[in-house]
């Protein structure tokens, strides 16, 4: 009975002792973890930074190999793995440094955080497993986004970025659109993971879409900002001229910039000097053409000067500076020095040396149409005709108006003697007629008078109305023509002044019946002087026989 009892005995003994065995393997396990690295402020068993053991360490131990490991990454490189190719940098290029205070806190913070159950578990598994401790770096995120620009071997499309431009005045925002490549903002955010492994540090990134770094909002942002520093235009000042440029125009010459920093406001320099010029269009003084004048026959070439007005290439830059930091006054613009359109070497090599051509009429003094003869002289003095060109006398002076400063006088009209505005001119169109028919000049339109006028050459003249009939002479000379009229109280002389390179001369005239009226045909011969052969053409000319007769 008692070796019963004793059975029991043990039999109850052994299972305490086995329901009793986990409890105190983990009494064991918790005093065990509790000495070795609960709670004693030292890191974590197994634990490695940046490649370096700095298990059991304490805090200062610890601070001197975070700063060694620091100093070490200053001079890191950096190898950026991407499909298709990546590229190699340092961390000095990304801005890349390590935090030291903040590495050695989560350092020594594992195993320090959540249940105790899971910090006992965690310590159990680092006598079986290796544990990296995060080094905590900071990069300077302008840094990483220029090196990736300038670096990425590509394929690579940089995106869009969002903008703004003018339109009717307004401004509107631009969308930006997504490029592909390489993500800047992708690099940063694996970085930390990448430099925990030690060195060299290699981050493994994807070649995909590259989102714009702006967005539209910040466009907004830009265009309200634009409309407050514009809402009162921009005063601006060159030489004696001043303006204000309304708040639309300024608008038009506003674009946005990415930088590094955001989107910001940028003055378009060429548009804004382009339209300051536009503004302030009246020089003064303004430039004056290099000319010809005829002194006693001779041609002499009087020279040009240039005038002074707005602006130098740099006034879109001023211009700039006064838009976005306004100061409410004028704006001193730089003038320049405008060149003369025509210069006095190049009429010097364009050939107009001697007379080719010329011819007089004479009428009576004193008359109202000595008035309009006289300003047909001088609107018409000095022209060119180009060489192949044809030039209209009605194109170039418009119609006979009294603002022009014409007056009233005798014309031909249907046959009949009238008065009106301008009266007299046609004696101009006969001379001026004349003087070409004898330079060898053609002539694309002209018309004789309906009645013959005594003063003039039989069948070799021409008459002159708005906007017909027109007098047009076209100059086949390879030599530019000067048109040159003189008058005196009593005559009017048109001379032409090139280089002379026909002789043309009237050789013959023949006269026949139109019904009532006589067509008289003058012929002209031209000799070319460069190698003697001749051209013969002819002018006509249809006279009534008294007013009012119609020639059919």
């Amino acid at each position: 009975m008692q070796r019963s009892r004793g059975r029991h005995h043990k039999k109850r003994t052994a299972l305490r002792f086995f329901l009793l065995l986990p409890i105190l393997i983990f009494v064991a396990v918790v005093v065990a973890w509790s000495l070795d690295g609960g709670q004693n402020g030292r890191v974590a068993r197994n634990v490695s930074l940046a490649g370096k053991p700095v298990g059991g360490m304490s805090a200062d131990e610890l601070r001197a190999v975070a700063g060694q490991v620091a100093q070490e990454y200053t001079q890191a490189s950096v190898e950026v793995d991407a499909p298709q190719g990546g590229f190699r940098t340092d961390a000095q290029a990304l801005g890349l440094t390590v935090q030291v205070e903040p590495t050695v806190a989560d350092t020594l913070a594992l195993e320090q955080s959540g249940t105790v159950v899971k910090r006992i578990w965690g310590w159990f598994q680092s006598f079986f497993t290796a544990r990296k401790a995060p080094v905590r770096i900071s990069v300077d995120r302008k840094s990483v986004y220029r090196v990736v620009d300038a670096q990425d071997p590509g394929p690579r499309t940089p995106p869009t970025e969002p903008g703004i431009r003018a339109q009717e005045g307004r401004l509107q925002t631009v969308g930006g659109s997504a490029g592909k490549g390489i993500d800047a903002a992708q690099l940063i955010e694996r970085l930390p993971d990448a430099a925990g492994n030690g060195l060299p540090i290699k981050v493994r990134v994807d070649r995909g879409e590259v989102a714009p770094r702006f967005t539209v909002d910040d466009a907004r942002k830009l265009i309200r900002e634009a409309e407050l520093l514009t809402a009162g235009g921009v005063p601006v000042k060159a030489g004696d001229q001043a303006a204000t440029v309304p708040p639309e125009t300024v608008r038009s010459w506003l674009r946005s910039q990415p930088t590094e920093d955001g989107l910001i406001l940028k003055v378009d320099h060429k548009a804004a000097t382009a339209g300051l010029r536009r503004l302030l269009d009246k020089p003064n003084p303004p430039p004056k053409d290099a000319a010809y004048d005829v002194v006693n026959g001779a041609v002499t070439i009087v020279p040009g000067r240039p005038g002074i007005g707005c602006c130098a290439e740099t006034a879109g830059g001023i211009v700039e500076g006064a838009v976005l930091v306004p100061t409410g006054r004028p704006v001193d613009l730089p003038v320049v020095e405008i060149p003369p359109k025509v210069t006095a070497d190049e009429l010097s090599l364009a050939g107009i040396k001697e007379q080719v051509g010329t011819f007089t009429t004479n009428h009576a003094a004193g008359q109202p149409r000595v008035r309009n003869i006289h300003l047909m002289a001088d609107m018409l003095r000095g022209q060119i005709i180009k060489p192949g060109k044809t030039f209209s006398i009605n194109k170039f002076i418009g119609e006979r108006t009294r603002e022009k400063g014409f007056v009233v006088d005798a014309v031909i009209q249907d046959g009949k003697f009238e008065e009106s505005v301008g009266g007299g001119i046609s004696q101009f169109a006969t001379t001026m007629f004349n003087a070409a028919f004898f330079a060898g000049l053609e002539f694309p339109e002209y018309q004789s008078h309906s009645l013959y006028i005594s003063r003039y050459p039989y069948g070799r003249e021409a008459t002159l109305s708005y906007p017909r009939p027109d007098l047009q002479i076209k100059n086949p000379s390879p030599h530019p023509i000067l048109i040159w009229p003189t008058y005196t109280r009593s005559s009017i002389t048109v001379s032409l002044y090139s280089t002379k390179w026909v002789d043309a001369q009237q050789t013959g005239q023949s006269v026949e019946s139109r019904g009532p009226c006589k067509l008289v045909r003058t012929e002209r011969t031209i000799t070319y002087l460069a190698d003697r052969t001749t051209k013969v053409d002819r002018v006509n000319a249809l006279y009534r026989p008294a007013e009012g007769v119609n020639c059919s």
